[in-house]
């Protein structure tokens, strides 16, 4: 064992620690967690300016992970569990469910009457293979359509899941089947990193935002996850001078300040977002290399999100061409069904070279403007895509203007379109 030891340290001496990854350290995997946390405490936090689910305030690691308080004053207590979505879906007995369950169940009684309900929210997702202990979606809407545990047999597994619980808090299992009843679970079923593109769909729902520059956008979406952070955080937002007068109680002031330095209103969305709308450098002088990362976009179209950013081509577009990409790949996919694969690749790089001349003939009009011209572009090429889908359907094989849209989207992943003057957009551009 340790020859071996010697040999890889042998193996790596030339080597310095900064050019070696160290995959077995774990720091990175706990950063995403808590980033995930964080993100969707923003998702949240947006919702208050539209007015999705009537809250006024979220309240970060209060209690819960987060809490949000609604208009009436009652709560809904938010737990968010994290999984790397190569691993088994939650089972009902996993212990990282039913400790939160738990813990739901004790504040409930910890606060009797001020809780609305309670969340469970991963981005992975509920086993449901069959109706068992194992399945909590099944347990949870079993429990609501019977409105409790009353009359159950002893060895049903409703009632042995909730007794379970119970017996784990001290509690009587009325109690837990009556926060049960008020409990939901969400699994997003998708990675974990990706929840940076979900804190700018939501953002995009603000009136207004969809018009603005993706890279305002996505410049926004991580100011408020940054704001999410620092309400998580348990630190004074000042002196601690500047909290102590004359005949107060100290520990209470800092509770105090503590507490509201956790909680999140519309008026501190809307000041992120005033801070950011309104200018700042132009587009040509932003990162888009550190701004637009694979979790603001999907992996492999990264270097598009980034191309579109650098041209100051707006969220709403930017934030669609996913779904158009994805279109053109489908239509790809049902001509190789229908016609073999060397028919279709053939159709594919003919609608490929077509959408490639008209978007370098949008390019040479747009760039005459100056500035940031991707979002001029954009509109000239749609305007183009158009009259082609009109006038030349036959050629381009029935595609729609989506389709084209699409291909536009993979030409600018594989660097054959541009939206600005070239840049290094790789992911370790400088």
């Amino acid at each position: 064992m340790l020859t071996r030891f010697k040999t890889e340290i042998c193996a790596d001496i030339v080597k310095s620690p900064d050019l070696v990854l160290d995959k077995a350290d774990s720091g990175d995997d706990v950063a995403a967690r808590f980033d995930y946390q964080h993100a969707y405490a923003a998702i949240n936090a947006i919702r208050l300016i539209t007015g999705e689910g009537d809250c006024v305030e979220v309240i970060c690691e209060n209690q819960e992970d987060f809490l949000l308080k609604k208009i009436s004053g009652r709560f809904i207590g938010t737990q968010i569990k994290t999984r790397k979505i190569t691993l088994p879906p939650f089972k009902a007995g996993d212990e990282q469910i039913t400790i939160a369950l738990g813990k739901f169940c004790l504040l409930d009684q910890k606060f009797p009457g001020c809780f609305e309900g309670f969340d469970f929210t991963t981005n992975h997702s509920f086993w449901k293979n069959e109706q068992s202990l194992n399945n909590l979606p099944w347990l949870l809407d079993t429990l609501r359509q019977r409105g409790g545990i009353k009359g159950l047999r002893e060895n049903s597994a409703m009632r042995q899941y909730v007794e379970e619980i119970a017996a784990s808090t001290g509690l009587s299992p009325q109690n837990v089947a009556a926060t049960l009843l008020r409990t939901t679970i969400r699994g997003h079923e998708a990675e974990i990193t990706h929840i940076g593109s979900n804190v700018k769909e939501a953002l995009c729902e603000c009136p207004g935002m969809e018009e603005l520059p993706y890279a305002t956008v996505a410049t926004i979406a991580k100011a408020l996850v940054q704001l999410a952070r620092e309400a998580s955080a348990k630190a004074l937002r000042g002196p601690i001078t500047e909290l102590y007068a004359p005949g107060t109680d100290l520990t209470q002031v800092v509770d105090g300040q503590l507490l509201a330095g956790k909680r999140i209103c519309k008026a501190d969305v809307l000041g992120v977002i005033d801070r950011f709308k309104g200018g700042g450098k132009p587009y040509e002088d932003i990162n888009v290399s550190t701004l637009v990362t694979p979790s603001d976009a999907p992996s492999d179209l990264v270097i598009a999100f980034r191309k579109l950013a650098k041209g100051g081509v707006e969220a709403g577009r930017v934030t669609n061409i996913e779904d158009r990409v994805r279109s053109f790949e489908s239509l790809f996919l049902e001509w190789s069904r229908r016609y073999g694969v060397n028919e279709a690749t053939k159709r594919y790089n003919n609608v490929l070279a077509a959408v490639q001349f008209e978007a370098a003939e949008a390019q040479a009009a747009a760039e005459k403007g100056g500035g940031p011209y991707g979002s001029a572009m954009f509109g000239l090429l749609a305007d183009r895509l158009m009259a082609r889908v009109r006038d030349d359907r036959d050629q381009l094989h029935g595609c729609r203007p989506e389709h084209l849209i699409g291909a536009a989207g993979l030409l600018t992943q594989q660097c054959k379109t541009w939206w600005s003057p070239q840049f290094n957009a790789a992911e370790n551009a400088p």
